[in-house]
């Protein structure tokens, strides 16, 4: 059955403020805790990294409950409606916090944050799984889901510099401007989805219990499809971490040139993604995450050869990267909505929820692992960001290496996990009548 557009749109409304999360957390609210808020420069890092570190087990526990959650409302609207509540309250006190604050309730304001996020999140992606049980329309329902989310990054992205231009405000008014945008859409968001969006009956029997949160990942294609998200993530994710560091010292752009090439290439996967949802059908979804890592890969590598003093082309070149880039993180979404069917009817209980809390939990660790070990590489290799251009050539070598190899291998190592991918669509179809019988 082929989901309207209207349904879709209301399914994938919430990833606009949610997404508008990730970014401030990395970019923004650092440096302004930092410097407007006078917090210590190692203290605001040591919180940072607390946070995530605490946050990631947070994911496979909200999925065992919503998995075991029972009732009028569904299993996941309560969850949608709990973390909506929680992570409000959260951003209220990280986007709003005043001068003085002390590290406990800076640390405190984001972990409630990130507790509402990792509820919202978690039930989302799972609701997105079982719209649909036909294996090309979960690639609809996730194009349509990574296209908000890009959509939502972008939008966030010109809030600061809109705040400041309108009030003539500083940094500050920044940061509070990107909370409000937040609070204000993420209610709004969140009920046109839970009054529209079906939710699919529970299949199978009794649920897990909470000792078998971890069991899950004996399963052998489950282990399979994260490792493939997790060298995927890795990819971008370190080629982003060095993204500056290359055009700048590298390069030799301004810093707001070589901000600005993130806009090129967050738009051009927003457009992107149908392309590849039109790929996925044609080819099979594993086969479109292949053919978009192959890209990445090349499309890395040939960030070597952009040029010190031409933004069109560099900025043609950027947009050229985030085209396939896009792809991997929706269509394991879909391909992981067939195996999580694939195992219901072999074991007789769904465990949807508790499936896509792992792949944010990997998801998580491909965010955070990039910075902790790209950066101290740079180290070692003599690089230092505050001499941009008057590094050594060694050191700038270095960082050429940095931002083109290990992401250009990783893309191209998880292409080779997920060759051969056994559930397409012909086996998925026969997993869906089975299940509905």
């Amino acid at each position: 059955m082929r989901i309207s557009r209207g349904r879709l749109a209301a399914f994938a409304a919430p990833c606009l403020p949610v997404a508008a999360i990730g970014l401030p957390v990395v970019v923004h609210l650092p440096p302004y805790y930092a410097s407007t808020l006078g917090l210590d420069l190692g203290i605001v890092g040591l919180i940072f990294f607390l946070v995530r570190l605490v946050d990631v087990p947070l994911d496979p526990i909200v999925g065992h409950l919503v998995d075991r959650t029972r009732g009028r409302f569904g299993r996941f609207r309560p969850w949608m409606g709990f973390g909506t509540v929680v992570m409000m309250a959260g951003v209220a006190a990280v986007f709003m916090a005043q001068p003085g604050i002390s590290p406990l309730l800076a640390f405190a304001g984001l972990m409630v944050m990130y507790l509402g996020f990792s509820a919202v999140l978690v039930s989302h992606t799972a609701w997105g799984a079982v719209l649909s049980d036909d294996y090309h329309e979960r690639s609809r329902i996730f194009g349509w889901w990574q296209t908000a989310n890009l959509l939502g990054m972008l939008i966030i992205l010109a809030v600061p510099p809109a705040a400041v231009l309108l009030t003539g405000g500083d940094k500050a008014t920044g940061v509070h401007a990107m909370g409000w945008v937040v609070l204000v859409t993420l209610p709004l968001a969140v009920a046109w989805n839970l009054f529209v969006v079906p939710e699919r009956p529970r299949i199978g029997g009794e649920t897990h219990r909470l000792g078998d949160i971890f069991g899950v990942l004996r399963l052998p294609l489950l282990r399979r499809l994260l490792l493939v998200d997790l060298l995927a993530n890795l990819a971008p994710g370190i080629g982003g971490a060095l993204l500056l560091f290359f055009f700048e010292a590298a390069r030799g752009y301004s810093p707001a040139e070589a901000s600005s090439f993130l806009l090129f290439y967050f738009t051009a996967g927003m457009f992107a993604a149908p392309l590849w949802v039109r790929l996925a059908r044609r080819i099979g979804k594993h086969r479109a995450i292949m053919w978009s890592l192959f890209a990445y890969a090349l499309c890395q590598s040939a960030t070597l050869v952009i040029p010190a003093d031409n933004f069109p082309v560099a900025a043609a070149a950027m947009a050229l990267a985030g085209v396939p880039a896009v792809a991997p993180a929706f269509l394991l979404r879909a391909m992981l909505a067939d195996l999580s069917d694939a195992e219901t009817l072999a074991s007789g209980s769904e465990r949807t929820g508790l499936f896509y809390a792992a792949l944010a939990a990997v998801q998580k660790l491909g965010y955070a692992v990039p910075v902790g070990l790209s950066y101290p590489i740079l180290g070692i290799i003599g690089f230092v960001p505050a001499l941009g251009e008057g590094n050594s050539e060694s050191a700038i070598w270095g960082l050429m290496f940095m931002f083109v190899v290990p992401p250009a291998a990783l893309a191209l190592a998880s292409a080779l996990v997920v060759r051969g991918w056994p559930i397409n669509a012909e086996v998925q179809a026969r997993n869906a009548e089975a299940l509905a019988s």
